[in-house]
């Protein structure tokens, strides 16, 4: 089945593997929303306007509570919605000692809650329209592998794995599967300086049988199969895109 003509919410579609998704979604015709905070939207709508396919965007702070269901309430006015990329997110590189209230709750609040509340909305409009819909959310292999000033983000992304399991069996009955992706390192604007370096590429590369960083657009790829119809018997599962990193 394409998704042309299917309505998808993209958050974090302004940059980075969300922009790299928002460009692959173009290609195959899916009418596009996107979410972002101090992103620029202008390459993100330019894709959408070279491919014909409709656009919204909508600014939201993600790590505010009252935005993030302010941005449930807009998402569910639509009644067409069938698919959902949890891809916003956020990570505080921070000694574990100096992790504070405020910072935990930010990266908290961007990387779960907001996962959890966008879903819980957005798919209810799914129940209430009759659309089996997707829902792909965006865990991490920092959830797994461990990082020392990573705590508190590899902790909310265990989470998000977590919650991928149980609204998968939440919302089956319905139809509704939900997956998600555990991306390995692809360098982005706000990780290319730190990947570039020899020390980096030398302990991450090493690790990983194919031996390079990915690229956005392999994540791109995962994320259309689990919005396609191909997928449409896989649900509550979690897919490295690693390059092997967690195989080692």
């Amino acid at each position: 089945m394409s998704l042309k003509g299917k309505r998808v919410i993209v958050t974090g579609g302004s940059k980075g593997l969300g922009l790299g998704i928002v460009k692959r979604l173009c290609e195959e015709g899916a009418n596009l929303i996107i979410t972002y905070n101090t992103g620029d939207i202008t390459e993100a709508k330019a894709c959408a306007e070279a491919a014909g396919v409709e656009f919204a965007a909508y600014q939201a702070d993600l790590s505010k509570d009252e935005e993030i269901h302010a941005l449930a309430e807009k998402l569910a006015s639509y009644d067409d919605i069938y698919g959902l990329v949890n891809n916003a997110g956020i990570c505080l590189f921070e000694n574990f000692f100096e992790v504070t209230p405020e910072s935990y709750e930010t990266t908290f609040n961007v990387n779960m809650k907001s996962v959890f509340f966008l879903t819980q909305k957005v798919t209810e409009q799914m129940v209430k329209q009759g659309i089996k819909g997707r829902v792909v959310c965006f865990s991490s292999i920092t959830a797994l592998s461990g990082s020392a000033t990573q705590v508190h983000y590899g902790a909310a992304k265990g989470a998000v794995s977590s919650f991928t399991h149980m609204a998968a069996e939440a919302l089956g009955q319905y139809g509704i599967t939900v997956n998600a992706v555990m991306p390995g390192p692809i360098p982005t604007k706000h990780n290319s300086a730190y990947l570039a370096l020899e020390s980096s590429k030398k302990d991450l590369c090493g690790r990983m049988p194919m031996r390079s960083y990915g690229d956005p657009a392999y994540i791109a790829d995962a994320v259309v199969y689990f919005l396609g119809e191909r997928a449409c018997w896989t649900t509550g599962t979690t897919l490295p895109v690693d390059g092997g990193y967690l195989a080692k």
